[in-house]
């Protein structure tokens, strides 16, 4: 269809394919443009290897076997002759003739070259050659020299059309004399050809290999990874409770994994912002029917607008007033705009503090809130956020403590550092749930119990306060024997 997008295993045929293609392009043009060049290259450097052996070997009792094994190991021709043109040392695989028929001027000549220039490269086309004629000259402009017409002629119709040659000096038992190397060079016309059918083959077998290639890579990493998205569409669109395959490679079970444990998480805070509506509305509607309640009772029935039944509207208004507060302070505290005024402060009078609004709760419901301290102990911290934290922690424990109503509240010093501790006597956590009750709105039991104090967004003010001052924190609870909710830092 117009607009649709190829398929990951279409690509990778693709992309397969238009590989071994280029690959075959370039050998081809590498055979056809660059083959001559690099076989003259190695036949130049065969050549210089062979003239630095014979030269450190040149002075031994054996120099004439030593030069017809390098001759015969690198099928040239090599011969040595002095500075007047009298051959001392000759040597060849299969007799040719290369240099040995040139003329002694010849050699004369070609020894004054390589005195005057060094080691020097040579190449001669015997296509050139006359074949009429025979040729004994060295033509110092050009750098070259003929051969005799016979030669020429074994070349021309036994197949290499060019010889190269390699002349450089040497000492031999202290004279000077010239070391004369020549190689024929075959025609690669015939061998590049066959190098491209030979190219051609072998790109046509690794075609069908990488086709066959990318439909397992298709199979092992593509399905999964497609599997993977469409269920992470799924994911986008809400369905939390899906599960990722985590077969396959070592990446894709580790993408798996994660991705199933990011689908619980989001389960889980989809549960729990459902439970954050459900409870936040169940705490707005609560005080808010008690208020419109007692309004029309206050409306209606003359005698009902008594002080304890405003005192009740107070105390709802008061309840929905703190409410929204926690949520802002929430919402602040979790964006990050809040900043903490630190100041050393005790943290013994700040508890005391806090534990005066309770005044009223102990004495009407009978609750026993005992505070244990040894000392006045001063720390570094946003006093209010501190008592903010404080007075959540009290409210927590007082709510959740068992039927003798009793909170106990240590401050417990330790070498420079401070802990604080509220315990309740309730029903304590399930370690499976301890995790989650810094959440806001985080119930246990499932079950939205009206709170006795406080508005059920305690723990969560609390654990952001306290990471905000960078504090140790935690809880310690068994079931059936309470929690002892606690934290901790460094004396001032």
């Amino acid at each position: 269809m117009r607009g649709e997008k190829i398929s990951i295993k279409w690509k990778l045929i693709l992309y397969m394919t238009c590989f071994v293609v280029s690959e075959f392009i370039l050998l081809s043009l590498f055979n056809t443009f660059f083959l001559d060049t690099f076989y003259r290259n190695i036949k130049t450097n065969e050549l210089k290897t062979t003239a630095k052996t014979i030269k450190s070997q040149l002075n031994l009792y054996n120099t004439q076997y030593i030069l017809n094994n390098e001759a015969q190991k690198g099928g040239m021709c090599v011969e040595i002759f002095d500075s007047e043109g009298n051959e001392i040392i000759y040597a060849e695989p299969v007799p040719m003739g290369i240099i040995r028929n040139i003329s002694i001027d010849d050699r004369k000549r070609l020894f004054k070259e390589a005195k005057e220039n060094g080691t020097k490269i040579y190449y001669e086309n015997m296509s050139t050659f006359n074949r009429n004629k025979h040729y004994n000259n060295f033509d110092n402009d050009k750098k070259s020299f003929a051969f005799n017409d016979n030669y020429g002629k074994i070349l021309r119709h036994n197949g290499p059309s060019d010889i190269i040659v390699l002349s450089t000096i040497a000492k031999m038992n202290d004279s000077e004399v010239v070391i004369v190397l020549s190689s024929a060079l075959m025609p690669l016309f015939a061998t590049s050809q066959i190098l491209n059918v030979e190219t051609l083959y072998m790109c046509g077998v690794l075609l069908v290999v990488s086709i066959l290639l990318s439909i397992l890579i298709f199979r092992k990493i593509s399905i999964p990874i497609m599997d993977i998205n469409k269920k992470a569409m799924l994911l986008a669109n809400g369905k939390y409770d899906i599960k990722f395959n985590s077969g396959g490679y070592k990446e894709i079970k580790e993408l798996s994994d994660t991705l199933s444990f990011a689908a619980a998480e989001l389960n889980k805070t989809d549960e729990l912002r459902r439970d954050l509506m459900a409870n936040i509305s169940h705490d707005l509607r609560t005080p808010l029917t008690m208020i419109r309640g007692y309004a029309e009772l206050m409306r209606d029935i003359p005698g009902e607008n008594s002080t304890d039944n405003l005192q009740i509207i107070i105390d709802e208004t008061n309840r929905l007033s703190n409410l929204v507060t926690d949520i802002l302070d929430i919402s602040q505290l979790q964006s990050g705009v809040i900043e903490l005024n630190k100041t050393n402060f005790s943290i013994t009078e700040s508890i005391e503090s806090v534990l005066l609004r309770y005044r009223h709760l102990k004495e009407l419901e009978g609750y026993n809130i005992i505070f244990i301290k040894y000392d006045d102990v001063y720390i570094n911290a946003d006093a209010i956020k501190i008592s903010q934290v404080l007075y959540n922690l009290i409210n927590n424990a007082i709510n959740y403590t068992g039927g003798d109503k009793t909170v106990v509240i240590r401050q417990i010093l330790k070498n420079d550092t401070v802990r604080i501790e509220i315990e309740d006597t309730g029903d304590g956590i399930d370690d499976n749930d301890i995790k989650f009750i810094w959440d806001r709105y985080y119930k246990v039991d499932k079950t939205h119990k009206r709170a006795v104090s406080g508005t059920g967004l305690g723990l969560s003010i609390v654990k952001n306060i306290l990471e905000l001052h960078g504090f140790n924190y935690g809880v310690i609870s068994r079931k059936g024997k309470g929690s002892i909710f606690y934290f901790e830092t460094k004396i001032a």
